[in-house]
Order: C-alpha cells, then sequence, then structure tokens
C-alpha cells in the first residue's frame, strides 16, 4: 500500500511529538496534523516522511525534523492575524504549517528550482495565503514588511542585519545561531529596533544561510 493512503503516519507523528513536548502549542500540533509531510520530500524518502528525521530535498537542503519544526513555531507564539516571514523555505513544509495559523506567510529561499518545488507543493494542497520569494534570505523581505515574526531556516552567526527593522515591535525573531563549534536555536524580541535576547530554545543542526540570488523583489 503506498504511503499516502496510510490512515495513521501523520497522525501518530503528531501523537508522538504531543506526547515528547507536552509544554508545545496545541495552534501548532493541529496545523501538523493538517499538513501531509511527504510531498515536502524526495519520493524516495516517503517511508520516512513521518519518522523524527531531517530529510534531504535536493541541492544541499534539507527538510528539518517535525520536532525541530513545533518546538521554533511554537516559541513565535503565532495567532491567526499575524503575518511570518520564513528565511530559507526550503520546500514549503514549514510555511504549509504556519499557513494553518497565521494570516500570511512569506517565504524567501534562494534555490531557484526549490521556490518552484515550494509553490508547486502548496498549490497542490490549495494553499492560498503564502508567497514564496526568490532571494537571498540576508536582506530578508522589506516589501511586506512589517511582519509578526520571522523565523530562520538556516543558521549564520548572527541575525542578518536589518531583520529587526522587518518586524513590528514587540515582535519574535527565532534562528539557528552558531559556528563549526555547534548550533544554537535562539529566539529575540524587537524593542525598540533592537532585537533582545529573550533566550536559547534547543541545539539544533542546520545548513547554512548562503548569500547569493540578490534581494527578493515585490
Amino acid at each position: 500500500m503506498p504511503l499516502q493512503d496510510l490512515p495513521r503516519p501523520r497522525a501518530e507523528m503528531v501523537e508522538r511529538l504531543a506526547d515528547g513536548y507536552p509544554d508545545a502549542s496545541p495552534s501548532v500540533l493541529a496545523a501538523m496534523s493538517e499538513v501531509p509531510r511527504h510531498i515536502f520530500t524526495e519520493s524516495g524518502f516517503w517511508h520516512m516522511a513521518y519518522s523524527e528525521a531531517s530529510l534531504p530535498i535536493g541541492y544541499g537542503q534539507t527538510l528539518s525534523q517535525p520536532a525541530t519544526i513545533l518546538r521554533a513555531l511554537s516559541a513565535l507564539e503565532l495567532k491567526g492575524g499575524d503575518t511570518l516571514l520564513e528565511i530559507g523555505s526550503g520546500s514549503g513544509y514549514l510555511a504549509a504549517v504556519a499557513s494553518r495559523i497565521c494570516r500570511r506567510v512569506y517565504g524567501v529561499e534562494r534555490v531557484l528550482a526549490l521556490v518552484q518545488r515550494s509553490r508547486k507543493n502548496l498549490d497542490s494542497l490549495s494553499v492560498r495565503n503564502v508567497l514564496i520569494g526568490y532571494g537571498d534570505g540576508h536582506f530578508g523581505w522589506p516589501a511586506h514588511a512589517p511582519y509578526s515574526a520571522v523565523l530562520c531556516s538556516a543558521f549564520s552567526s548572527t541575525v542578518p542585519d536589518g531583520i529587526a527593522m522587518q518586524v513590528i515591535e514587540g515582535g519574535l525573531v527565532a534562528a539557528p545561531v552558531g559556528s563549526g563549534g555547534g548550533q544554537e536555536f535562539v529566539l529575540w524580541r524587537n524593542v525598540s529596533g533592537t532585537l533582545v535576547r529573550e533566550g536559547t530554545l534547543f541545539p539544533c543542526s542546520f545548513v547554512p544561510l548562503v548569500s547569493g540570488g540578490g534581494p527578493v523583489h515585490g
């Protein structure tokens, strides 16, 4: 029987996450229960789609572990009227999950083939409140700012310059930061245009945020 026809893999994943992270956001768990994760990775890895594994999506990029996505989105305290910017949107899975919670989601991706694939993935699920743009995530996406929150799905030594100016006052920014010695997922809050560190959420391992493609337009 093909994986997409199995009745419980997605529900079982969410049940494991709920048991393992009892403080996680119920709205994020509910959103993850609605989004078929397997369509956002390579078909050869569909048998692993609902395991606790990061999976390749091509071009040297990966789809983060379900627990990482759950914990990162939970930390942003997203609500129905919010707008979210994701930097490094990959094949579109996190954006699809966030679309079930937020009013609008914007994604920036520097690999053009992944921009095209993520748009196709989102269209296949009839997601209409996500816009994916091609460009360098270091610039964010000023055209649609300010955002309620920003989430970086690729790591660098610090949050890219200018991101604080694209978040509303009091808004949250979550990003993996670090170096070859390790990464930590860190939460900041915008206070008068300055990102004030709220705390470290968890150790993590993300692909690097790479320059290229220029700013997103539109």
